[in-house]
């Protein structure tokens, strides 16, 4: 279990360094741009970043909006699994595999029950 002052992109080095999204769409916030570094992926969607010198333009904000529309469903999903005790808890297996596998059994049963 990680304290919540630990970042996201942290712990998702932690715990996915060396797994293969080569086959994966990746969409991720703008909290992961060391991302590139880290998973091998087929297509990365990373969000467009502004600042007060350099706004946005209106198409980097159209792809920003279309980018958050498939986050916001992801984040939810990710919610609905978490209502599983099995990925609360501090995960004792170290069997990638038996890891991948309760995350499918997880969002299945999350879908099912939707």
């Amino acid at each position: 279990m990680y304290q919540g002052c630990v970042h996201d992109f942290r712990i998702f080095k932690e715990l996915f360094t060396g797994m293969d999204f080569s086959a994966l769409k990746v969409y991720v916030d703008l909290g992961f741009l060391g991302i590139k570094k880290v998973v091998k992926y087929i297509e990365l969607f990373i969000p467009f970043k502004g600042s007060k010198k350099k706004p946005l333009n209106a198409e980097q904000i159209a792809i920003n909006r279309q980018y958050s529309s498939v986050r916001i469903g992801v984040e939810h999903a990710i919610g609905r699994m978490k209502s599983y005790f099995i990925l609360r808890i501090e995960n004792r297996m170290r069997i990638i595999q038996k890891l991948n596998d309760a995350f499918q059994i997880c969002g299945m049963l999350a879908n099912f029950k939707m």
